[in-house]
């Protein structure tokens, strides 16, 4: 067990397999808190894990505040209770075997006070093989990253007015503005579900897209217009990636996604409550 290691997960409307996926790695860590977005609380969820585990904080909040909000407050106590580091995940994900150790080996390579975050590999094909052991990135996803608490009282909390999407790559980009590394150990795998991907055949190009209800694609128009605005005059190479995804998400979801009418209005949505810079919960419906 890493006893300065808290983690926290992050559940919405959680189902018997989130139990599974925690105790994957609940007990390698000092502490789990465990924030719920959902209306009502699961009693099977929070019995189940507090039978397995005794080091569980359960934190129902009634309403969902999005996932800045829940990281904030797990980020909060962890820091409060004396822990160096936060272990984020979220309910779909699962740990692949001595996936902390590996993540917090990569201390003995890099030097912490320069760490930000450290990311696992995330997998969907075991087969693919990895590349160089550790590798610098400008951004990766909340789930199955080690937070350096350090750097998170430097750098300020998440941006909770996101809600949700983009929250994770506001966070990286601010992180690399303070100088941090985020660092991605490719020893260090997790198996995470990365939305309803569908793949099609487009005169011979494979097109992959995700999916995401409308509501979800006015988050991802509108917070990602907001991080190209934010730092318009950093890190080129991966805003000007964003910024092609724009497009091309668009093309996609005329192409080959269902409920094409409210997506389309929610790409509208979000560009004009960007430009509004009202952020903030969906209020479109």
């Amino acid at each position: 067990m890493f006893h300065n290691i808290a983690g926290v997960v992050v559940l919405y409307k959680p189902d018997a397999e989130v139990v599974d996926n925690i105790q994957s790695y609940s007990d390698k860590i000092g502490k789990l808190y465990v924030v719920d977005n959902s209306n009502d609380t699961s009693d099977y969820v929070v019995d189940a894990l507090r039978k397995s585990n005794t080091q569980v904080d359960y934190i129902g909040l009634k309403k969902n505040h999005g996932i800045a909000w829940a990281l904030n407050i797990a980020a909060s106590k962890a820091l409060a209770e004396g822990f160096s580091w936060l272990l984020m995940m979220d309910q779909d994900s699962k740990f692949s075997e001595n996936m902390v150790k590996k993540l917090i080996a990569t201390t003995s390579v890099v030097e912490t006070a320069q760490i930000g975050i450290i990311a696992p590999r995330y997998l969907e094909d075991d087969s693919i093989p990895a590349p160089d052991k550790l590798e610098e990135a400008y951004s990766v996803i909340t789930s199955g990253s080690l937070l350096n608490l350090n750097a998170y009282k430097e750098v300020g909390p998440f941006r909770d007015n996101l809600f949700i999407d983009f929250v994770d790559h506001e966070y990286c980009l601010r992180l690399l503005q303070h100088q941090y590394k985020i660092v991605v150990n490719n020893e260090a795998k997790l198996h995470h579900k990365l939305g309803n991907l569908s793949c099609h055949n487009l005169f011979g190009w494979k097109l992959c897209t995700s999916n995401h209800s409308y509501v979800r694609r006015y988050y991802i128009t509108r917070n990602r217009l907001e991080i190209l605005h934010k730092f318009k005059d950093q890190f080129p190479e991966f805003l000007a990636t964003e910024k092609n995804k724009n497009l091309v998400e668009i093309v996609k979801v005329l192409l080959f996604e269902k409920d094409k009418f409210r997506k389309l209005k929610s790409f509208i949505h979000g560009y004009i409550d960007f430009k509004r810079k009202k952020f903030g919960e969906y209020s479109h419906r």
